[in-house]
């Protein structure tokens, strides 16, 4: 019997290291409000990381547009200035690297937690 739990556990780790990094998805925020539809996105595997970029307008210290979703672990941490509308703007982008972790409201159990969750309640009786 212990090896077939051995077998279950073991196929529980696999699962979650096989589950891609989930992050929230908006693609233009003001206020922290999202003015688009906004969701949680899977990231594929190219992209291992979620981000949350802000924009800082010359002159307009209390617009500051932001915009969520995965990335590529090499863009993280740049900072970046260019002009929109004849305003300049610095854009710079916080990155992070575990499920929802750039601002997702929703309350999401990580799946090695619900196998071993699951698993130890089994285990106990």
């Amino acid at each position: 019997m212990a090896a077939v739990w051995t077998r279950l556990l073991l196929l529980g780790v696999f699962v979650a290291v096989a589950h891609g990094l989930t992050c929230r998805r908006c693609p233009i925020a003001i206020l922290g409000r999202c003015l688009a539809a906004s969701d949680d996105v899977e990231c594929d595997n190219s992209t291992r990381s979620c981000f949350t970029r802000t924009a800082s307008f010359d002159g307009a210290g209390f617009f500051r547009p932001q915009s969520q979703g995965c990335v590529l672990t090499t863009s993280c941490g740049r900072t970046e200035a260019g002009t929109f509308l004849g305003f300049g703007f610095t854009g710079s982008s916080a990155c992070c690297r575990t499920d929802l972790c750039n601002g997702g409201t929703s309350v999401q159990l990580s799946l090695t937690a619900a196998c071993v969750a699951v698993l130890a309640s089994l285990w106990a009786r």
